[in-house]
């Protein structure tokens, strides 16, 4: 029941947990810590670099809006094309992906259409269509933030979003 082209490394194919920290990577993640304030603040400037970009296309794209009583510290970019859009999220990401601008599906979309939820989904009351977690499923990804991300980066994927708009409006002209 997923989409078409749904990313295969983001369907859940078994229920269970996925803890595979061993000491070495928690005496990392230990020295990690003391770089935390910094990772938070470069997050939210490339974050909000990211915004500020798409702001200008909002009529392809519904933009997260942090609330005024939120600190959020960015896992990525989140990106949701709307269906008026002249272009689909699987058009958009293939073409970053053959840019060299990884992107990545937002985590699940509706887990319902999940292999190892079908499988027990008769076994739970399910209220509603969900039309919301297929939306999206169907529709949504993110960009990363992480700290390492250069300025130069960020403006390359930029303007290959831009050159994506342009060269797909063009065409429906």
């Amino acid at each position: 029941e997923l989409p078409y082209g749904y990313d295969h490394k983001y369907i859940y194919s078994q229920i269970g947990y996925n803890l595979k920290l061993t000491d070495f990577q928690a005496a990392i993640g230990v020295a990690q810590l003391k770089k935390l304030p910094y990772f938070i603040k470069k997050r939210k400037e490339n974050y909000k670099g990211l915004y500020r970009f798409f702001k200008k296309y909002e009529k392809y794209f519904i933009l997260m809006k942090e609330n005024k009583n939120e600190e959020v510290s960015y896992f990525g970019f989140p990106v949701v094309v709307k269906t008026t859009a002249l272009f689909t999220r699987n058009q958009l990401t293939e073409f970053l992906e053959d840019n060299k601008i990884g992107t990545r599906n937002v985590f699940s979309g509706n887990l319902l259409r999940h292999p190892a939820y079908l499988k027990i989904r008769n076994k739970f009351k399910i209220i509603g269509n969900h039309k919301n977690a297929d939306f999206i499923m169907n529709n949504g990804f993110w960009i990363g933030v992480w700290p390492g991300i250069t300025d130069e980066m960020i403006e390359y994927v930029k303007e290959m979003i831009e050159k994506f708009i342009f060269d797909t409006i063009s065409i429906w002209k």
